[in-house]
This record gives C-alpha cells, sequence and structure tokens, in this order.
C-alpha cells in the first residue's frame, strides 16, 4: 500500500513538471514573451510579477498576469483594470468603437496622446499598424493613421476646431502626420491659455 503511494506521488510529480516544461515549450513555440510590471485593478487589488506579452492582438484584448508562487496564469479583460505597467511604459484601457482595448501612453497631459495597435482582415491577409490616438479632457477620442489613404488634414483638422489657429496649421499642411506631438503640445498650451483667462 505505501508502495503504491509512493509510486502514485512519484508519478504526480513526473507529471506536473512534464506540464510545466511543455507550457514553457508551448510559450516558446508560441512566442510569448513574459515582461516584468504591475497592474492596478479597478477592484483595488495590485498584482506584482510577471505578465504575457508579445505585442499581439490577444495582449491588447486581455492582460494575462503570472502568479510569482503558483505560476498560474490569470486572465484581465480591459474593463477590469485601471492600468498596467511594463518596462516603464503605461498602458490604459479604453472603450473605442470595436469595444474595450489596452493603449499605450505617450503624452500624460490635457491633452493626452496614446499609441494604439489596429490589426485588421482583408481579403488580401492580415496586419496591423500603429495609430495615435488623440484624447480631449472630455473624453472625445480621434483615432490617427500614417498610411497614405488617411485624410489628416481633414480628420486632426476638424478634431481640433475648437483652436483656430492649430486648425488652420494643419488645413495649411504647416502641420502633417509627422508633427502629430506638436500638434498635442500646441493643443494643451492653448488650453492651458484658455484656463487661465477664465
Amino acid at each position: 500500500m505505501i508502495m503504491k503511494r509512493q509510486h502514485l506521488l512519484l508519478t504526480s510529480i513526473c507529471l506536473m513538471i512534464s506540464l510545466n516544461s511543455f507550457s514553457q515549450k508551448l510559450d516558446e513555440i508560441l512566442n510569448v514573451r513574459h515582461k516584468e510590471g504591475f497592474a492596478i485593478l479597478n477592484n483595488g487589488d495590485t498584482l506584482i510579477g510577471n505578465f504575457e506579452f508579445n505585442d499581439s492582438k490577444q495582449n491588447y484584448l486581455q492582460l494575462v498576469y503570472i502568479d510569482p508562487v503558483s505560476h498560474k496564469k490569470s486572465a484581465y479583460n480591459p474593463e477590469e483594470v485601471n492600468f498596467f505597467s511594463l518596462d516603464s511604459s503605461y498602458y490604459f484601457p479604453k472603450e473605442l468603437k470595436d469595444g474595450w482595448e489596452f493603449v499605450k501612453l505617450i503624452s500624460n497631459d490635457c491633452l493626452k496622446v496614446y499609441l494604439h495597435r489596429r490589426f485588421f482582415t482583408t481579403d488580401i491577409g492580415s496586419g496591423d499598424e500603429n495609430q495615435i490616438m488623440y484624447e480631449k479632457p472630455n473624453g472625445e477620442y480621434l483615432l490617427v493613421s500614417f498610411n497614405n489613404f488617411y485624410p489628416f488634414k481633414t480628420q486632426v483638422g476638424a478634431f481640433f476646431s475648437d483652436d483656430p489657429d492649430l486648425s488652420k496649421k494643419i488645413y495649411s499642411n504647416k502641420y502633417t502626420k509627422d508633427d502629430v506631438l506638436k500638434i498635442a503640445l500646441e493643443y494643451n498650451n492653448w488650453l492651458l491659455k484658455k484656463k487661465k483667462n477664465y
């Protein structure tokens, strides 16, 4: 009886080790990267340790935390997360037209600037592109693409029409898609002056 228990225990340990090894091999095959960081959840909990993040579509739809003791993985939807940080970059959940996603913070001012990863599928194949996301203090946002088909001057000029001088510079091509951060800086300065005048 004791011999059977020892055999069963040994078999269980071997199975657990091989499953863990298989899981690590699968992560390598799928190009899963583990990054150290922390997350603040909406329920007030703080998670510190490793997170799965390899810049794929799934990473922008779910945050996967790896418990440092049990190595158990837990997934969190953007609606459950206040923000998280990996490699000194901060990611915030945003409700966009296609649902909730994580976006990377670039500039934290009155007008916030984020990097948004757009993943798409066409008849030819699938791909992704980086977009800039401007977010005004009232929550209004605009996603700016850098491809040649995006009407930059029209879309961005209209979005910043509340600042006529900035809008004019965009419509006259003084500011182009290469100036997304200059545009944000000028708009933030305009907001600051406007605030001081009240």
